[in-house]
């Protein structure tokens, strides 16, 4: 399944690379009613393309085409391009982000992100740790004199994002969920703390199943804003907030 995945994302970076004209246009609508622009709908067409070419017989969850009944016993999760504002602003943050699973995120079995400006690709498989780039990653036990958080903030995050933050030594945010996800895994970030006070901002299963096999693959824990293991079933309207932390030491700083 790993070869497939690898696959999937060279057609997308292709893809992106050869894009020709205004990669931001507008040119639909996604499964949520938001703008779909020029470089999602390339990106998701060379997945499917793939698919059909391979007769991979996956049905696939999108951000823009929503649940496609293929005839699978499985599902491929795919957000593909997970940073487009980055992506269409020039900020060297965007990926692809890709999952094999069936009802919810607990039973994803295999994801890989490809960051789409450095090439460096994340893969886990459940059971059998995490990698970038075929290396292994690990998470990153808790220090807190040298503390780095992704928190997400700006006009839709809720009052206590900013508190969090404070609590950091430093803090970033890629704006792209997936990667935020891989930060973390590789102990780049001790913590990726998302709080929307807005639905619609909050994350999807597209945006979060692979990097969520990932960071617990790599030894880290994905988990909701009360503490426990998050979990997320595999549909298009499912949205949620999430904290993301290598060591769960990094929980009683933000308390």
């Amino acid at each position: 399944m790993k070869e497939l995945l690898l696959e999937l994302a060279d057609a997308v970076q292709r893809a992106v690379a050869q894009l020709e004209g205004d990669p931001g246009e507008v040119v639909g609508r996604g499964a949520d009613g938001a703008p779909s622009a020029r470089i999602d709908r390339a990106a998701e067409a060379a997945v499917l393309r793939v698919l059909d070419y391979e007769g991979a017989t996956f049905d696939v969850l999108s951000e823009e085409e929503g649940f496609v009944d293929r005839g699978g016993d499985a599902t491929l999760v795919l957000d593909p391009i997970d940073g487009t504002h980055n992506a269409i602003r020039g900020v060297p943050a965007y990926s692809v982000s890709l999952a094999i699973g069936r009802r919810s995120l607990s039973d994803v079995e295999e994801g890989l992100v490809r960051d789409l400006v450095t090439g460096a690709t994340y893969y886990a498989a459940k059971g059998r740790g995490a990698q970038r780039n075929n290396r292994e990653v690990r998470a990153r036990p808790f220090d807190p004199h040298d503390s780095l958080f992704s928190v997400y903030l700006g006009t839709n995050a809720a009052p206590d994002a900013a508190q969090v933050a404070s609590r950091a030594r430093r803090v970033r945010n890629l704006g792209a969920a997936s990667l935020d996800l891989c930060l973390v895994a590789t102990g780049a970030a001790d913590m990726y703390y998302m709080h929307s006070a807005v639905q619609e901002s909050k994350l999807r299963a597209v945006d979060i199943a692979a990097g969520t096999l990932i960071v617990r693959e790599a030894g880290g824990h994905v988990l909701d804003l009360d503490g426990n293991e998050l979990d997320l079933p595999l549909r298009a309207d499912a949205r949620t907030d999430l904290v993301a932390v290598g060591d769960r030491k990094v929980l009683e700083v933000i308390r």
